[in-house]
């Protein structure tokens, strides 16, 4: 069985919830006492050894002392890093600020429905009220945080927020893992190998975290397209690496940020040249 928590999808116990523990955060993968096996739909009750797990991004750019208490505490941890485009991933941040900002954080914050807080902070435990805004109000929020808004300093100048820099620098954040568990642990993937081939990226993932072969392709095959195909990407080569010239991975088809940008060719040559020196240190470090 493969069992993610069923509440929520980013549990952000090592980053947001440490203070409460880790019974807190053993509760979280409740899995089978919350609902039968029959009814769980992500698991796969023919296996009989469950692999638990969870997916928060931000994890990634935890301090080194917290990650050598991961690697003493699930010594056998298989990790899975999903490298995205340098640009794309930039500019989704970018933006996402941008609408935060409209609504009231600070740059550099982001709201996760519960208060405000980087990867660092402590998610406030006490939910924050939603205000009540007339259409007119809507309107206005929307043009605020409308990436037309914004003129090309703007993205630039918080680009180069400490913040932003540090979550574009992925060999810094890998290096600080690889100091605590082994290279054979950590599957690197390409975002855009998640659409271009769903099936066989999700096999490879799968037989890393530790089902064997047979078990993986079961597994894969019983799955619905349509649970395959969400929030998919553009297709990618099949080698995992960025392009050092334009700080993207290469592609023969659209990226996001060619469809994001495609108005803007200006800023996104100069994200691409700022970000050159990131795309260079991850592909030594490949």
């Amino acid at each position: 069985a493969i069992s993610l928590p069923p509440n929520e999808k980013e549990i952000h116990f090592w980053d947001w919830h440490y203070q409460r523990g880790y019974e807190w955060y053993i509760k979280q993968f409740d899995l089978f006492r919350r609902c039968p096996q029959q009814s769980c739909s992500n698991s796969d009750p023919s296996s009989s050894k469950p692999f638990y797990g969870e997916i928060t991004p931000c994890y990634v750019v935890l301090p080194s002392e917290k990650i050598e208490e991961i690697s003493r505490i699930f010594p056998q941890l298989k990790l899975v890093f999903i490298a995205r485009d340098l640009v794309d991933r930039a500019w989704s941040a970018l933006i996402m600020e941008l609408r935060n900002q409209t609504s009231g954080l600070t740059a550099g914050s982001f709201a996760d429905g519960s208060g405000i807080q980087t990867c660092h902070n402590a998610r406030d435990p006490k939910k924050t009220k939603k205000s009540v805004m007339s259409v007119a109000q809507k309107r206005r929020m929307q043009e605020l945080s409308s990436p037309s808004s914004q003129p090309d300093s703007y993205y630039m100048e918080r680009l180069r927020n400490a913040t932003h820099d540090s979550r574009s620098n992925y060999a810094k954040h890998l290096r600080n893992w690889y100091e605590h568990f082994p290279p054979e642990t950590i599957l690197i993937v390409d975002y855009r190998d998640i659409e271009s081939d769903p099936r066989g990226t999700l096999s490879k993932i799968v037989q890393h975290i530790g089902l064997h072969e047979e078990e993986a392709r079961k597994y894969v095959e019983s799955l619905d397209d349509r649970v395959l195909g969400q929030r998919v990407n553009a297709a990618t080569s099949d080698q995992l690496r960025i392009d050092d010239s334009t700080a993207s991975i290469k592609s023969s088809q659209p990226s996001s940020s060619d469809y994001f940008l495609s108005q803007r060719p200006n800023l996104k040559r100069r994200m691409q040249k700022y970000l050159q020196h990131h795309a260079i240190e991850f592909n030594a470090l490949l």
